[in-house]
């Protein structure tokens, strides 16, 4: 697939506000925009596609309806998985989720939602970081890819640890949560 989106190391994804669905634009640095992500905000369970500017579909993010975690798949244009996204049940400082390949872990990902940092390693190799930009319009992040790595497992990963943190941080303000 020849997308720009599967290309680019360095981009920014900004997080439209105030919509009915949950849509993030995929811009370069200079601005230009050349890919997007949707998903519906109440989906049973959480479902995106990530689309190029002409509209063909790059890959697909879908919830597990069942999970003691947090857990996602990664689906490629055609349907087959790609990949899986977990999230660690407990952890006392930060965040932790883990991507796995094949039912086999693949990267790790560490990171603070309070900071709004997160590291992607494989083998603990850097592969990639996602930073969210403190002062914005809009929720953005900065995402560089500095590793050999499927560009649409850290898309989908960072699509899904936003999607995830936010249902987390709203839940947590809104007091008990009852299924």
């Amino acid at each position: 697939m020849d997308s720009k989106l599967l290309q680019l190391n360095d981009f920014i994804m900004n997080k439209k506000i105030l919509s009915l669905r949950e849509h993030y634009d995929f811009q370069d640095r200079t601005g230009s925009k050349f890919g997007e992500g949707d998903g519906n905000f109440i989906q049973f369970p959480a479902k995106f596609d990530v689309i190029d500017l002409g509209g063909s579909k790059l890959m697909s993010i879908e919830g597990k309806l069942i999970s003691l975690r947090h857990e996602f798949t990664f689906h490629d244009n055609m349907g087959q998985q790609i990949g899986a996204i977990k999230k660690k049940l407990l952890k006392l400082i930060g965040e932790e989720y883990w991507v796995e390949q094949n039912g086999k872990e693949f990267m790790r990902i560490y990171g603070n939602f309070t900071e709004h940092d997160y590291k992607f390693e494989v083998n603990k190799q850097l592969v990639a970081f996602v930073h969210k930009k403190w002062i914005s319009i809009r929720d953005s992040f900065c995402v560089s890819i500095t590793g050999n790595v499927d560009h649409r497992l850290i898309i989908g990963a960072a699509i899904v640890i936003e999607h995830v943190e936010v249902r987390e941080d709203s839940s947590h303000h809104l007091g008990p949560h009852f299924p």
